[in-house]
């Protein structure tokens, strides 16, 4: 039986009041077509259009960066999964079509100079064109729809608008064209009948060309009246959160210069706000701007966390640093943006602000200076730009990538990002209990499981385990958030996802019920409490390994008897001379960053990677100050919905996907480490004898859950394999209450016997999330996995609560 003694009247610090929060990036289709509820897809008849400096080499189905990133394209469609499972019908516009028409992309007569095309349609007497929207159209039987295009025509034309669904027609309009310059048209369609894959149609009833410049339809209902989707907006209200990170995330960075995101950009009138092809693999017409961050802020009364550019593009994918010159305008870019939200109306930017309809400043409490980025040009840009915020907004917090890699940054907050297996979560629970506490604060800005179990309950169940190593330690870890946040089911460019939604439908995965019940029940202060609980042990298998500082030497390598040779080198290679002697070589990858700790190659040995017992033997070279390791059973982790879809070369035994545990003898010393990026130490250091400048024997032999280390015939250690708690707990209280949080990650149900200092009523509830290890949600079975709120009694100074399997568990008792 687990346990928990809790001690209410030693409080350990308050809780952080904005722990727990949001982060939107635009990521499969959650802009446009998501959140921001456009319903006709290509309304700018730019999506064909490659970003300025690629090149495609095979007919536009991708194309290359001038760093040389690969980015899927499809003529403006996205990705080949895209095209295939929503069987996209060529079209030389993306997801518009033309029936008695001819459709051309015309680049020199547009709207106005933030437009790179108009759409031209020659109309035969009948002829129409129609657009496919985001997987349809959608209608619902009494809902308004408002219509809007910039058009001009060669001669008075009268068009009718229409959404239809075969002969079907939901809801209809007309709209009459002149000749002359660009003109605005503005319908309302109101539907009889409810539909979520309908088209949009205009058909012109005589021979006429006409020029479309830009074209809306939306929702006349919204969030709170301010053009968001009403029911994703609503699920995001009842997640308790505390604050939004937006824009970004990647897109921030982009991967040329024309993709980096600008604030200036995303301001205005929608029909004057340059699109953007952002890296996630279509173009987005930035009608979700930065005013409308600010506002979605507003209306669901949380803080606003801007990440900026910091004067990069993405270095996961081939960097360009911005020349001075760019420097400076994009700093420049990041002043306006401030005092767009902060300056007063009569400044030039607030004055833009007050003419979108808010006089008043807005609230922004945190700038996140750049995205997932470090090293020695992080560190200087990062300076600069830190430097002028203050000088003018010193009340902002602000936030940076990492700590410093050449030296210690000054900042508020430092952003953490985590995606990995289950397992990995449940095992970090204690990841910031050594944590630095004159270090600078931390936002896990982006984490969740991306690896097996994705979308499922067992994820949800892990997260909430890492949930509660953050509330322990909510001194210094201020702010989190999941990511990513939105998934438009057609259009998946990464999964999992907190919410996913067709046209009309929507449902969250279990992760979001995990964040609902944490995020409200947050507690005043954190108590001490200490516990008790089982461990699980990891399902390690795999291959041995030959690693080790550069240059070492090997021989006579034997795995269950056999003899083996070497199979798979990362970040190495190894000569095998005519003797079988094998001599291990560390191989850089271009660009590699330097790292404070070191990183050993390694070459694996054999192919059968399901072996999970068994004996290693080899003879190793000692030389002085020369290190040897040995991989103790190797094999990569599965790779994520991301890495499996990356149009980019992406070797699943890539140092990054490893999870290595290793034998190392360094400087006298023996000892287990597990990982990376970096190692830690599985086991305490013991001594060891070797012989210098001669070879000894190694031997490991993995049975059950440890592993026995032998040097030269003589056992010097026995290591228990690596595990993870089976329990997580995290007690908080305010003057009424004590809110005990239980993470059950066992698949057994798990009493705990729970121990208070104080008294408490006998009826308590509890907020309950369980089931099944691959239990999930879905588009039509929207509901299966949920919360429940129980009425419960028995709770005493001593009792027993019974955790399910599986399960999150917030019990909130009444003091007397």
């Amino acid at each position: 039986m687990s346990r928990i003694d809790i001690h209410t009247k030693e409080k350990r610090f308050p809780v952080a009041p904005d722990l727990y929060g949001l982060f939107f990036e635009d990521i499969s289709r959650a802009g446009d077509g998501g959140l921001y509820p456009e319903m006709l897809r290509n309304r700018s008849f730019e999506d064909s259009l490659m970003p300025e400096g690629c090149v495609t080499n095979d007919g536009g189905n991708t194309f290359i960066s001038p760093t040389g990133w690969i980015e899927e394209f499809n003529n403006g469609e996205g990705m080949d999964q895209w095209v295939r499972d929503n069987h996209v019908m060529p079209t030389p516009v993306p997801a518009w079509y033309a029936n008695g028409a001819e459709m051309t992309l015309e680049r020199e007569d547009v709207l106005n100079s933030h437009r790179k095309a108009s759409l031209r349609a020659v109309f035969t007497a009948g002829g129409s064109i129609r657009n496919t929207g985001y997987g349809g159209i959608p209608q619902e039987a009494g809902k308004e729809y408002r219509f809007y295009m910039f058009a001009k025509a060669n001669k008075e034309a009268e068009l009718e608008l229409s959404v239809c669904k075969g002969e079907r027609v939901y809801s209809s309009a007309r709209v009459r064209v002149l000749p002359g310059d660009w003109a605005r048209y503005d319908a309302v369609l109101t539907a009889n009948g409810t539909a979520g894959d309908a088209e949009f149609i205009i058909r012109c009833g005589c021979k006429a060309t006409v020029l479309f410049g830009f074209a809306s339809l939306m929702p006349a209902e919204t969030f709170m009246g301010h053009g968001l989707r009403k029911d994703l907006a609503e699920k995001l209200r009842d997640m308790n959160p505390a604050f939004l990170r937006f824009p970004g995330g990647c897109i921030v960075e982009g991967f040329t210069m024309e993709t980096v995101w600008y604030f200036r950009n995303t301001v205005g009138p929608v029909w004057e706000r340059p699109s953007h092809w952002l890296l996630w693999h279509y173009r987005s017409s930035n009608g979700l701007g930065f005013h409308e961050y600010l506002q979605l802020c507003e209306d669901l009364n949380i803080a606003p966390l801007y990440v900026c550019n910091c004067g990069m593009t993405c270095q996961g994918r081939g960097p360009h640093f911005f020349s001075d010159e760019e420097q400076a305008d994009m700093l420049q870019d990041i002043m306006d943006a401030l005092e767009y939200a902060l300056g007063p109306a009569n400044s030039k930017w607030g004055a833009r602000r007050a003419q979108a309809g808010h006089e008043a400043p807005f609230r922004l409490d945190y700038l996140e200076i750049g995205n997932e980025n470090s090293g020695p040009e992080y560190e200087r840009r990062f300076d600069m730009i830190r430097e002028a915020v203050l000088a003018r907004y010193p009340r902002l917090k602000i936030i940076a990538n990492d700590r410093g890699r050449t030296r210690k940054l000054e900042t508020d907050i430092a952003d953490d990002h985590y995606y990995n297996m289950p397992e990995f979560f449940a095992e970090e629970i204690t990841h910031y209990d050594s944590y630095d506490r004159g270090d600078a604060d931390v936002f896990v800005g982006e984490f969740s499981v991306n690896q097996t179990y994705e979308g499922q309950l067992r994820a949800a169940i892990a997260e909430a385990m890492f949930m509660v190593g953050m509330e322990r330690n909510q001194d210094k870890v201020k702010l989190a958030s999941y990511a990513p946040l939105f998934q438009h089911v057609k259009y998946g460019s990464w999964f999992p996802n907190l919410l996913i939604y067709d046209n009309y439908r929507s449902f969250t995965i279990p992760t979001y019920y995990a964040w609902r019940l944490f995020g409200g029940s947050r507690g005043k202060d954190v108590v001490v409490s200490e516990e008790k609980a089982g461990k699980i042990y990891y399902d390690i298998h795999g291959l041995p390994a030959l690693s080790g500082d550069d240059g070492v030497r090997y021989r006579y390598p034997v795995w269950n008897g056999t003899p083996v040779t070497p199979s798979r080198n990362i970040l190495a290679g190894n000569d095998v001379s005519p003797s079988g002697e094998i001599t291990v070589h560390r191989e850089l990858i271009p660009g590699m960053p330097a790292f404070p700790f070191k990183v050993y190659p390694l070459v694996t040995l054999g192919e059968d990677l399901e072996c999970r017992q068994g004996t290693f033997e080899v003879d190793a070279f000692c030389e002085e100050g020369k290190d040897i390791a040995l991989g103790i059973l190797v094999s990569p982790k599965p790779l994520s919905y991301y890495d499996r879809n990356n149009p980019n070369p992406c070797d699943p035994w890539s140092m990054r996907f490893l999870e290595v545990s290793r034998w190392v003898l360094s400087d006298g010393k023996s000892g287990v480490v597990r990982g990376s990026f970096p190692p830690k130490p599985v086991s305490a250091a013991k001594d060891v004898k070797l012989k210098i400048n001669e070879y000894n024997h190694l031997k490991y032999t993995v049975s059950g859950h440890s592993v026995t280390l032998e040097v030269n015939g003589e056992i010097i250690d026995t290591v228990e394999m690596p595990s993870y708690p089976a329990m997580g707990s995290v007690v908080t209280d305010t003057e009424d209450t004590v809110i005990i949080k239980i993470v059950n990650f066992d698949d057994r149900p798990e009493p705990v016997g729970i121990s208070l200092d104080c008294d408490v009523e006998a009826d308590y509830t509890v907020g309950l999330l369980t089931g099944n290890a691959t239990d999930e949600n879905s588009i039509d079975d929207p509901d299966h996995v949920h919360d429940v709120l129980l009425q419960t009694t028995g709770a005493a100074r001593d009792f027993v609560y019974e955790a399910p399997a599986l399960s999150v568990n917030i019990l909130t008792l009444k003091k007397k």
